[in-house]
């Protein structure tokens, strides 16, 4: 049976950050910020100029998506003016009906007005202005789908005057509401009890979508018994998000890149699915080349960016973060040496802003993370004590499977590349094994991988498993091979496998690979899930 895991919904205040939405993806890159400097002309106030803003992006289109249902989302919003006003001032926040067909001619859409019952002012409808200061506190909007039915709903915002359709007073929240995802062929996704997978999957080629036809099936070797046959993907890490070096003005940007923009743009087709199966849908964050990364920031800049991070994974609805400190280029002339407390320091900042209601994950990776065994070097902080899970980052598929276990270090099997263990972190919580997707023809895996009989059998402490970036079916030399050495590797970590029972009581995997289209004319054929922007 599907285990369901509860998602939840809080989209706060992000002052700090504003996030690229969909139509801004012409430039290179998206880095996460607010542009300073002067206000677009707008509504004056006592002498000032002011904009009705929302926090989680810079235009007046906000678009939330929701699932038919009792899905909520809240929104914050607020006042902000060029320079203090000459003295305390009040705008009162209402719903403006007459602004929809205005809306739709301007924009081409088929808007209805969202019905009063589905939205709520949960602080009031006061926006206060204090002389001295130039916005005002943030009030929220709860926003639901409760009766609704699928299709587009507006919700007009303003402060502007009865009878004046003024811009810059005015946010239009565009609800989008969709019918929850089932698994055309009746698929539910397995729920981690023999194989918790994590997987990684790269916008920069595929869309997330691509997991949703991973299915596997776990069976009696000989017989025909079937333990379970379903979509797997526990754990979804969405790459490349990088962090980046700002030169003139010192600050370390949350650089999104187009791929991952457009994804987050489109998140209730990209993300939302997968979700509602039951996956925790994760950024992967890693260095960018600059020379500066998660081990070499000031506290300045840990705020900073922490910040800009919260207001993605809230403005998203994405279930989490993991680090993975690779390819950021230290020991770039006019970069900060690295240091220990640096990267502890990111890691508990980051747990404190997203909460305990997010994951946070960890990529075990060369010396950024080898000395968060020891406390006295990372200033103190118990690395272990923040983070849900980590895992290890050796998947090279120019080498053999990797098995890093910090608890049994002198087994003649286990990875020299294998750390002492992060401070306080569980043992049912790390995974010791990340898995390549290895090419045909490179490597013997069914030979390779004998040494985890004994491990599995004598030492194994959790169902863990993690993959390198997932693929699908390509004309290249990966073809014919790439999914039966998949299903090998879980048939090598399962506690029930063939290995260990023998083949009468042993199970075995199986990659179900024709959704994926094994043939040019099968279902999807060669390509299936490449990126479609």
């Amino acid at each position: 049976m599907k285990t369901k895991i509860k998602k939840f919904r809080t989209i706060g205040m992000m002052l700090l950050a504003a996030t690229v939405l969909a139509g801004f993806t012409a430039c290179e890159t998206d880095p996460v910020e607010r542009e300073g400097g002067k206000l677009p002309d707008g509504t004056i106030v006592e002498g000032t100029f002011g904009v009705l803003r929302s926090a989680s992006t810079p235009g007046n289109h906000v678009v939330v998506p929701l699932t038919v249902g009792a899905e909520s989302a809240t929104q914050s919003l607020y006042f902000e003016q060029t320079r203090p006003a000459a003295a305390d001032a009040t705008l009162t926040l209402r719903v403006d009906e007459s602004l929809v067909d205005g809306f739709n001619t301007a924009n081409g859409t088929e808007c209805t007005l969202l019905p009063a019952a589905n939205y709520e002012f949960t602080d009031g409808t006061t926006l206060g202005l204090s002389a001295d200061q130039q916005q005002s506190a943030a009030k929220r909007i709860l926003l639901n789908a409760d009766g609704l039915t699928a299709g587009t709903y507006l919700l007009p915002v303003t402060v502007a005057a009865e009878g004046s359709a003024d811009e810059s007073r005015t946010l239009y929240y565009v609800v989008s509401v969709r019918e929850p995802y089932t698994d055309p062929d009746g698929y539910e996704l397995h729920d981690g009890s023999d194989l918790f997978f994590v997987f990684y999957i790269n916008t920069k080629d595929y869309q997330p979508l691509l997991v949703q036809d991973y299915i596997m099936r776990k069976k009696l070797a000989r017989g025909s018994t079937v333990a379970w046959y379903g979509s797997v993907g526990n754990i979804i890490n969405l790459r490349t998000v990088v962090l980046k070096y700002e030169e003139a003005t010192g600050r370390v940007l949350l650089d999104l890149g187009t791929d991952m923009s457009y994804v987050l743009g489109h998140a209730s087709k990209y993300i939302q699915p997968l979700q509602e199966e039951g996956r925790k849908v994760c950024l992967s964050l890693e260095g960018g080349g600059t020379g500066l990364g998660f081990c070499n920031l000031t506290d300045e800049q840990i705020a900073d960016f922490v910040a800009q991070v919260k207001a993605v994974i809230e403005t998203y609805n994405l279930d989490g973060v993991n680090l993975w400190d690779r390819n950021a280029g230290y020991g770039k002339e006019g970069m900060p040496e690295t240091n220990t407390t640096s990267y502890p320091k990111l890691v508990k900042a980051m747990r404190e802003a997203l909460g305990t209601e997010k994951l946070l994950t960890l990529t075990v990776y060369e010396e950024p993370t080898e000395s968060f065994w020891d406390t006295e070097a990372t200033g103190g902080i118990v690395v272990g004590d923040y983070l849900d899970y980590a895992w290890s980052g050796y998947n090279s598929n120019n080498e053999v499977p990797q098995l890093l276990d910090p608890w049994n270090t002198g087994l003649e099997y286990i990875s020299p590349y294998t750390q002492k263990p992060i401070a306080n972190i569980p043992k049912e919580r790390y995974g010791c094994i990340n898995f390549p997707i290895y090419p045909a023809n490179s490597i013997d895996l069914e030979t390779t991988c004998e040494f985890l009989v004994d491990w599995v059998s004598n030492y194994k402490f959790n169902n863990i498993i993690v993959f390198d970036d997932l693929r699908t079916n390509l004309q290249d030399n990966y073809e014919t091979i790439w999914d039966v050495q998949f299903a090998l590797c879980c048939t090598y970590l399962d506690s029930e496998n063939r290995y260990i029972l023998g083949s009468r009581s042993g199970y075995s995997y199986t990659f179900d690979n024709f959704r994926l289209g094994i043939l040019s004319d099968g279902i999807g054929g060669y390509g299936k899930w490449l990126k479609d922007w």
